[in-house]
């Protein structure tokens, strides 16, 4: 896509995102008045954002979604979602799954317009980098959403990926699993940096976000692992299937 066309398509992107931002906010704040009393999971919050996610997608002609899921997942359990990061469409990405969840996010995101209101409406769970207290008081939360019935999703990586390869793994969402005795759900995604670039305000045309869901670490598993034997595990399986995913984002690598 030519540069001068890419700013256009770029520049009616972010006008029609704000627009509708403006127009879907009303509706979350008034789905979490009216149901915040009778639903403890915030299960109506979190269809509506699977909607808000995933229409991103719906609405715009030259974006694709491929979904594929290997796990058998329990809509009745709770799991830690592990997931790799490119862009932000990762978090809108992650809703195809079938699961009522709530995210880890940094403290920043939760200052921006919209993103930030949904997260705290949504119930999603900030965290401050570097922060020992804040990461006590996380795995806190998490524990309290698990006993209610929610799944906890979160980036191991920490942050996005620059130039779309998988990076090495913080240990913080692995010990989340071994201390609140949770399964793990491995989620690996690409393409999505095509469609909106880390730090890069402009919107990627045609392209096609793949998601797939892997089989699950059961509990038990999880539980016979140390901690960084299991971050190193899930970082070596996350990182085979992206390689077949992606292999050209390896090709001149020996990572």
């Amino acid at each position: 896509m030519r540069k001068s066309l890419k700013i256009f398509y770029s520049a009616v992107w972010w006008i029609w995102a704000f627009i509708d931002a403006c127009i879907l906010i009303i509706f979350a704040f008034l789905i979490f008045i009216v149901a915040y009393p009778f639903d403890p999971k915030r299960k109506a919050e979190h269809i509506y954002s699977t909607f808000w996610a995933l229409h991103f997608f719906w609405f715009n002609p030259f974006w694709r979604i491929k979904y594929e899921c290997k796990a058998k997942i329990d809509r009745n359990k709770t799991y830690v979602i592990v997931c790799n990061h490119q862009s932000m469409f990762d978090i809108c990405l992650t809703y195809k799954i079938p699961l009522v969840f709530k995210w880890v996010s940094r403290e920043e995101i939760f200052r921006l317009p919209f993103v930030g209101w949904m997260l705290k409406m949504h119930g999603d769970i900030s965290i401050k980098r570097g922060d020992g207290q804040s990461a006590r008081d996380m795995l806190k939360q998490a524990s309290a959403w698990f006993d209610k019935g929610c799944s906890v999703s979160i980036f191991p990586e920490g942050t996005r990926s620059d130039d779309g390869k998988i990076h090495d793994f913080k240990e913080g969402a692995f010990m989340m699993a071994k201390l609140c005795k949770m399964p793990i759900i491995p989620v690996v995604v690409e393409g999505t940096a095509r469609m909106f670039p880390p730090r890069n305000f402009n919107i990627g045309g045609c392209a096609t976000a793949q998601i797939r869901v892997l089989p699950v670490i059961e509990a038990d598993t999880v539980a016979s692992m140390k901690t960084r034997e299991l971050s190193k595990m899930l970082h070596e399986l996350m990182l085979a299937e992206h390689k077949k995913m992606a292999p050209e984002k390896y090709a001149a690598s020996t990572e």
